[in-house]
């Protein structure tokens, strides 16, 4: 007997699947659009010029454990110092915003905007300007990536900046919870795959390079 084994077609996103508070919070200067980089998805694309270092955020989703989200592609890992690593999960729409249709880059060049964690939230900050008619695409680079680190680091200033300011100490007087301004920790689990096959790869590759050298020395 012959088994079909022809996948069910992808589910397609569309407009009309998209919550209405989503629709409300998109900036003036963006709209939703199918997507160039996953034709089954919407994407997020410039209706106005974008200048470089813009911040959009936060990114929204419910707080979860690791093993409760079932997604990679909608999601961001933060460290909390009393609770660990907790991811932030945008699966489902209706508990996310609008930078949840943002997707991911497939290269350096499409890539144009890089995530930045901030009072233990993330967001999204424009790496280059974004001309009209281009789709805003994101990767997370860690500080590999000189251009970003400089950002990062420019971000983590201007932190401390504001956190040693007469009205943050003020503020500091008044909320002894000290909200103070933090750069800290966060990952996503599509950028640690990638970093598991290098990993893996790197490992193989030491492997065949210390049973090439056990050969050798047994020719002496």
């Amino acid at each position: 007997m012959n088994q079909n084994t022809t996948e069910p077609p992808a589910v397609v996103e569309t407009l009309a699947d998209v919550p209405e508070h989503v629709l409300r919070g998109l900036p003036e200067d963006v709209r939703l659009f199918p997507s160039a980089v996953d034709k089954t998805r919407l994407g997020v694309w410039a209706t106005k010029s974008i200048l470089k270092g813009k911040k959009f955020g936060p990114f929204v989703g419910d707080k979860k454990k690791r093993s409760q989200v079932k997604s990679n592609v909608y999601m961001w890992e933060v460290y909390y110092p009393n609770l660990g690593w907790m991811c932030v999960d945008a699966t489902d729409p209706k508990k996310g915003n609008w930078l949840r249709y943002i997707n991911w880059a497939r290269s350096g060049k499409e890539q144009n905007l890089f995530p930045l964690e901030i009072n233990r939230t993330i967001y999204y900050k424009s790496l280059k300007p974004i001309a009209p008619g281009e789709e805003l695409l994101v990767w997370y680079n860690g500080e590999d990536d000189p251009e970003i680190a400089a950002a990062i680091e420019e971000e983590r200033a201007s932190a401390r900046s504001r956190r040693h300011s007469p009205k943050a100490k003020k503020d500091q007087v008044e909320d002894p919870a000290g909200r103070s301004s933090h750069v800290g920790p966060f990952r996503n689990l599509m950028e640690r795959k990638r970093l598991r096959k290098a990993k893996t790869r790197g490992g193989r590759q030491q492997i065949q390079s210390r049973k090439r050298l056990i050969w050798i020395l047994q020719q002496i």
